[in-house]
């Protein structure tokens, strides 16, 4: 029985002190995980395996000081790193590239993913300039945009040299290179090219210009091989016949002085107007009193006179011309209606049947009211006695509907039986009337109807 107790107690005597051991070595860990503090409580014995203890599973690609196979107990502060996916763009060949990185600068990145970024490579992350030492955002997945540094082959003005540079156009890569260029500079290709590695670039700097135009003196540059494509870079526009001094198609001068003379020419003349024709034709697909305009006539001019040359505005020649056509007239051609209007019109004898309708002038007379002083007379044209019911037209409207009827409303219904002047429009009908039930119109507009049927011969044409 002793036996059994001394053995019991050599062996569990040992067990019982490394489990209370174990269960008194709790301790507190401070640790910054992708760049937070926080503080950890573990009774693990290796960086590791405090970490995986407070939830942290590490992979290859993770950051960890001291390493995570150190005691726990000569550590200090726990720093994790942790790895994210990084997608690289704009590598050369545009590919892209995805690492899984912990690396906190973009040229800890790129060396990860097999670059050696250069001073003039550039990184943009969400819009932003980087440089390459610059430190990353931790914690998330990241997009960055790589534009390594290109040498482009350079010749300014027959002199070659070369620049390197990661800018997006070419104009931006030769400001950054120090290369300033003035207005009239020639580049080639143009500012706005993408660099790309053994572009070559050949820039002619402009010469000092001085350009009389118009009264005034443009200064500027230019490195045009002709004076035209100068002047055209300066804004100046030759018209008609004007030229330059040195001519516009010769180099520009040594001394970069260009005149530019602006030629006027005008003719001092008497016109004379050529009148052009008119063809009516009938159509019996229109109403009477419509007409269609289906030429419209355009009348000719021709011209006499003297041609004058003026240089900036100072007369230099004359030249005496024949008389010449300046535009020939074009005969209008219309077409009137000869087709019957067949329609009615509401009257207080009721509805009457029409076939014209013309907008006139009307007037009114009596016997005593003939715009003669003194003179009375009630014996029209026709021979009737003037009173109301007879209407007067001019002659030739007299003569066309002589003893036919019209409806004139707010008057009613009248005879041609009468003519008469009105010096206004030929468009007129004058209502008669007795002195006894005169009634003034002054002088209205107002549609008049011609009542069916109508004058035999008439063609729908009015004179």
């Amino acid at each position: 029985m002793k036996q059994k107790i001394k053995i019991f107690l050599m062996i569990g005597l040992p067990v019982i002190g490394l489990i209370a051991g174990y269960l008194l070595m709790v301790r507190t860990v401070q640790a910054q995980i992708d760049g937070v503090a926080v503080s950890i409580r573990t009774r693990a014995l290796t960086v590791g395996g405090a970490l995986r203890s407070a939830g942290f599973s590490l992979t290859e690609n993770d950051s960890v000081l001291p390493s995570a196979e150190s005691w726990l107990s000569k550590a200090g502060t726990i720093k994790l790193d942790r790895a994210r996916s990084v997608r690289v763009l704009g590598i050369p060949g545009n590919e892209e590239l995805e690492v899984s990185s912990a690396a906190l600068t973009p040229a800890g990145i790129l060396e990860q993913a097999g670059f050696t970024p250069g001073d003039q490579d550039r990184v943009i992350l969400d819009g932003s300039l980087l440089t390459l030492t610059e430190k990353l955002p931790q914690g998330r997945d990241l997009v960055l945009a790589y534009k390594p540094a290109v040498k482009v082959m350079l010749t300014l003005d027959g002199s070659e040299s070369t620049i390197t540079s990661s800018a997006e156009s070419l104009g931006v890569a030769l400001w950054q290179a120090g290369i300033r260029l003035r207005d009239g500079d020639r580049v080639s290709p143009g500012l706005n090219t993408p660099p790309v590695e053994g572009l070559k670039v050949e820039i002619h700097t402009g010469r000092s210009l001085s350009i009389s135009v118009d009264g005034a003196t443009i200064k500027g540059y230019s490195a045009a091989p002709a004076v035209a494509e100068a002047l055209a870079e300066s804004g100046v526009i030759l018209q008609d016949v004007d030229f330059t001094q040195p001519g516009a198609d010769e180099p520009l001068p040594e001394d970069g002085v260009i005149r530019v003379i602006r030629v006027t020419e005008e003719i001092l003349s008497e016109q004379r107007v050529i009148p052009f024709d008119t063809e009516s034709l009938a159509d019996n697909s229109m109403f009477m009193n419509e007409t269609r305009v289906s030429q419209a006539g355009e009348y000719g001019l021709a011209a006499t006179g003297v041609k004058v040359r003026y240089e900036d505005g100072v007369e230099a020649a004359r030249e005496t011309q024949d008389e010449v056509i300046l535009y020939q007239p074009v005969n209008q051609v219309e077409y009137y209606g000869t087709k019957l209007l067949e329609n009615f019109v509401d009257t207080p004898e009721g509805p009457l049947k029409y076939y014209l309708a013309v907008d006139v002038v009307a007037t009114s007379y009596s016997p005593c009211r003939l715009g003669v002083e003194g003179l009375c007379s009630n014996i029209t044209a026709s021979g009737r006695i003037l009173q109301k019911g007879i209407v007067a037209f001019k002659r030739d409207w007299f003569n066309l509907f002589r003893d036919t009827r019209v409806f004139v409303p707010g008057y009613g219904i009248g005879i041609v039986a009468d003519k008469g002047t009105y010096p206004y429009s030929d468009r007129w009908i004058d209502l008669g009337y007795t002195d006894a039930d005169y009634v003034p119109w002054g002088a209205v507009k107002v549609t008049i109807y011609f009542l069916s049927p109508p004058p035999a011969g008439f063609t729908g044409v009015l004179p």
